[in-house]
This record gives structure tokens, C-alpha cells and sequence, in this order.
């Protein structure tokens, strides 16, 4: 049997207090940057689902720009995890980002990429549930 959580310790990156990536504010920097790389990965995913959905399948019900502000806000998403990420390693590095946006990134790269998503399900659903207000807004 267990004894408890199993608890997140990476040999890489730095987890104390007194270390440099605990003094960006980051209580488990390798947990954060575990989180922004799959971050990552999941905006690209979604980005190119997104793409390809809104131009082959559901492209008559989905207009360029309604695709295009779903798009752009995933992609958001995933620089700025990409960029969290960064400034992880920067500080693991011992240099000092220009802008330690790590922590702020944590809250909102969740927020765009549901942001994104809701925007296209938005649209995709008011196409099948109320045409005449997605004709409206084509």
C-alpha cells in the first residue's frame, strides 16, 4: 500500500525556498513547467482542430473570422505557456527573465484556451440551435 501522495521531485529544477525559481513565486516550478508544456502541446492540438474542423466540416456553418478569434485566442494560450515555460528554464539558468510571467501565465493560459474553445463551440452551436441569429452574425 501506499503512504500518501506521491509528491512531484524533478533532479532538474530547482524546489526550495531559497532557490532561484522559488523566489519567482512558483511553490513547485517543476510542477509549472510540467503544466505550460503540455500547454503547449494541447493549444497546437486544439489550434489545428480547430483549423480543420472550421474549413472542412463545419465550414459552411462557421464564418473565417468567427474561426479566426477562436484561433487567436488558443494561440494565446499556448505562447504564453510556451513563454512561462521559458521563464522557468531562464531562472533555472540563474538568468533573470526580463518579465517573470510565470505565475500570472497560471491563470491565464487556462482562461484563453477555454476562451478559444467556448468562442468556436459558441458559434458551432448557435448554427445548429438558432440559424437565423448565426446568418445574422456571418
Amino acid at each position: 500500500m501506499s503512504e500518501g501522495t506521491p509528491t512531484l521531485k524533478s533532479s532538474y529544477v530547482p524546489t526550495g525556498t531559497d532557490d532561484a525559481a522559488s523566489s519567482g513565486g512558483l511553490a513547485e516550478p517543476a510542477l509549472a513547467y510540467d503544466y505550460f508544456k503540455s500547454m503547449v502541446s494541447v493549444s497546437v492540438a486544439t489550434l489545428g482542430g480547430i483549423l480543420t474542423l472550421g474549413e472542412t466540416v463545419f465550414g459552411s456553418r462557421v464564418s473565417p473570422w468567427q474561426m479566426a478569434i477562436a484561433a487567436l485566442a488558443v494561440a494565446i494560450s499556448g505562447l504564453l505557456a510556451l513563454q512561462g515555460q521559458t521563464d522557468i528554464t531562464q531562472v533555472h539558468q540563474g538568468v533573470k527573465p526580463p518579465i517573470d510571467s510565470s505565475r500570472l501565465a497560471l491563470r491565464l493560459v487556462p482562461g484563453f484556451f477555454g476562451l478559444g474553445l467556448g468562442i468556436f463551440l459558441t458559434f458551432l452551436m448557435l448554427s445548429y440551435l438558432a440559424p437565423d441569429v448565426a446568418a445574422r452574425l456571418r
